[in-house]
């Protein structure tokens, strides 16, 4: 990127193929480089072999115009080139289909540079991310903690319609209303597959109407959770062996040492031995209490579709996609003994000590989190859509971030995927099979950093974004990138969600509870 002080009189060369393939190695949907407008020469493999990671914008006097009028002077020009473009993120710009030449690249970049100092384009896609009861989440005591997870309330389920179960997607968080009816809300376009036919508002009108079910687990969410379990069940076996042969091999071995030491070690070996030969016996329990309650899909129905808006690109007051269905929860399903509300678990993937401090960089903001001795995170309140753009918590440099968290299908019983998101917003636009186009406003959100891995995949679409607060934020909607993962994932934010199921007649809370 060029300095501000920097002029460009003529066009720079070019970008090489071996440059443009790797400028952005390291960013998680390997895009392409169309064109830069830094005054430097990029020379040999060296030059773009450096690791790159995405960054949210922060105090940059940018944000105080990129919404006002910038976003769509750029538009402007990249319309009268001929450029369909899927989306603009701060300094990044993305093509549909074919990409345009390097040096018709250049000529835009330098008609952007005029509005902005300078102005990187990457290829990319906006990509829309594809009985019993649930039961009470346990303490992260007990071996069967993580792997039960999926079969409680907390947020995060695997869904998808029951007469589609081959396409997954995410719920995001709980409402009820003045009946203390529960409800799920989740994307539209993971109840029903986005296309022209099934873009349709929805509304289940009166009890004799056929329902569209929505069930917990499709196909391959659920061969996968069974598959996580065998795992579980084998690496404890490996490990049962392994200590066996410690115990063998300490008192074969001892050649003359202390007997009380040998002891001692034997005793400790044995307690671990005997600590996994347990664990074992419950994920075995786990495991065909699944196959027999779970197994049949009619078995894993949670409710049914109630409404849901047709997605609409751009059309709401504050100029985002309106993109959700709101799911009544069966009574049967859940009760309020085992309801948790609208909490996240937060797992045992990163240690409480850990997750601490990458939530909160900074220790001045620490002290008043205490990570909860159960691992489920109580989710209150809404991020304000004041510090979507000016957050108010500041991280290691003391520089303003929102730090993030979310459950999601792809994220299935690793844990956590945590982020950062831009407090400038992005711009997606929609292309139609009658030729029109619509654009609309996204919340951004980045990977944590560049070892954390992607914020989201595909099947994470409906998920619910927390931020470190526990306020909910918004839910995911599609994800930027050309590959399964994303380098940027985009949200609507939940306040809107919210505001746009009160103006359809839903009287509703995110202060989820069940009474007995």
């Amino acid at each position: 990127m060029s300095s501000p002080k920097s002029t460009t009189t003529s066009l720079p060369h070019p970008i090489s193929d071996l440059g443009a393939k790797h400028y952005y190695y390291g960013l998680y949907s390997k895009p392409v480089l169309i064109a830069r407008m830094g005054n430097s020469r990029l020379t040999g493999p060296w030059a773009y072999l450096w690791l790159k990671e995405i960054r949210t914008v922060g105090n940059h006097p940018l944000k105080v115009v990129w919404e006002d009028n910038l976003a769509c002077r750029i538009h402007d020009i990249l319309k009268s080139k001929g450029v369909e473009w899927t989306s603009t993120d701060v300094a990044r710009i993305g093509f549909v289909g074919e990409s345009v030449t390097p040096v018709h690249g250049l000529t835009i970049a330098k008609e952007c540079k005029q509005l902005l100092v300078a102005n990187k384009i990457r290829e990319s896609v906006v990509t829309r991310y594809i009985s019993p009861k649930l039961r009470k989440p346990i303490d992260s005591f007990y071996p069967t903690a993580q792997l039960l997870d999926p079969l409680t309330s907390t947020l995060g389920p695997f869904i998808c319609n029951a007469i589609t179960p081959w396409a997954d997607g995410t719920g995001s968080f709980y409402v009820t209303d003045d009946n203390s009816e529960l409800y799920l809300v989740t994307a539209h376009h993971v109840v029903f597959k986005p296309d022209l036919v099934n873009n349709n508002r929805y509304k289940h009108k009166f009890s004799g109407q056929p329902r569209v079910n929505v069930v917990l687990f499709g196909t391959a969410a659920f061969t996968n959770y069974i598959a996580q379990i065998k795992r579980a069940i084998e690496g404890k076996r490996i490990i049962v062996e392994f200590h066996e042969r410690r115990v063998k091999e300490t008192v074969e071995d001892h050649d003359g040492r202390d007997v009380e030491d040998i002891v001692r070690k034997y005793a400790a070996v044995e307690k671990l031995v005997k600590e996994v030969e347990d664990a074992i016996v419950a994920f075995k329990k786990l495991y065909d209490d699944v196959e027999k309650d779970w197994g049949n899909i009619d078995n894993r129905i949670l409710g049914y579709v109630r409404f849901s808006r047709s997605i609409e690109v751009g059309t709401c007051p504050n100029g985002y996609t309106q993109d959700y269905a709101l799911i009544k929860i069966y009574s049967s399903k859940i009760d309020a003994a085992s309801f948790t509300g609208n909490a996240i678990n937060l797992g045992t993937q990163i240690a409480p000590d850990e997750f601490t401090c990458l939530m909160f960089p900074n220790s001045k903001n620490r002290n008043a989190f205490k990570y909860p001795t159960n691992c489920v995170f109580k989710v209150q309140g809404m991020v304000p859509d004041k510090e979507m753009r000016d957050p108010t918590i500041i991280d290691q440099n003391s520089e303003p971030c929102l730090l993030l968290m979310k459950r999601g299908n792809t994220t299935g019983l690793s844990g956590l995927t945590l982020g950062r998101a831009n407090d400038t917003l992005s711009f997606a636009r929609n292309y139609f099979d009658n030729g029109e186009t619509k654009t609309s406003k996204k919340w951004a959100i980045y990977p944590y950093d560049n070892k954390s891995g992607p914020f989201s995949a595909k099947g994470d679409c409906g998920s619910g974004i927390i931020d470190c607060l526990g306020r909910l934020g918004g839910l995911i909607t599609a994800g930027g990138g050309l590959t399964d993962s994303s380098d940027t994932t985009y949200a609507t934010p939940i306040t809107l969600v919210i505001g746009s199921l009160e103006a359809n007649g839903y009287n509703i809370t995110s202060e989820a509870t069940l009474t007995a």
